[in-house]
């Protein structure tokens, strides 16, 4: 499920140098869901769009990763971007259930 990954790398790569640091200060204050842990502050600073992708992934997993982004982007004013990310999300998903 690839399509996920690409598609929160899409989101983060549309957001300006300003906003990219911005939405990483917010991850580090967002409410997660229970079992989840927080992406430490010292690793999630110096990351670049790319590197936050793999980490989302590697510690929410695809699906609730892009949830967590979307969440982000949405408390961020970035309705836009939010939606954007949600439709890509649901048309890789349609298509990997035909």
């Amino acid at each position: 499920m690839g399509c996920t990954r690409d598609a929160i790398l899409d989101a983060l790569e549309n957001l300006s140098a300003d906003e990219f640091k911005k939405f990483k200060m917010k991850l580090l204050s967002v409410p997660l869901r229970e079992g989840y842990g927080r992406i430490p502050r010292g690793t999630l600073l110096p990351m670049d769009a790319v590197d936050l992708t793999d980490k989302l992934v590697s510690y929410y997993l695809e699906a609730y990763g892009a949830q967590l982004t979307e969440l982000v982007l949405r408390d961020m004013g970035m309705q836009e971007v939010a939606k954007q990310l949600q439709e890509t999300l649901r048309k890789a998903w349609k298509h990997m259930r035909s």
